[in-house]
């Protein structure tokens, strides 16, 4: 059985997931150019410290994002 899917946002930090699903609407564009997409691993690195954004690794980069868009993306913790 497999684990179910979480919001990005909702990663512990230091985990993994793949990616499973992101939104399909006019902001999707930026999540494929930061290679957000299906089938990809993604670590989630640091919380700036009120919060947001959120830093994850991502096929050998860093990059940092807005909660609110992390949430709107869904992946399943990889096992460790």
């Amino acid at each position: 059985m497999m684990p179910p899917a979480i919001p990005l946002g909702e990663l512990p930090m230091g985990r993994s997931a793949t990616v499973v699903r992101f939104p399909s609407s006019n902001g999707s564009r930026r999540f494929i150019e930061m290679g957000l997409i299906p089938g990809v691993e993604v670590t989630a690195i640091r919380v700036a410290p009120l919060g947001d954004p959120v830093e994850f690794a991502v096929m050998g980069s860093r990059i940092s994002i807005r909660r609110s868009d992390a949430d709107a993306i869904l992946v399943r913790v990889d096992d460790q």
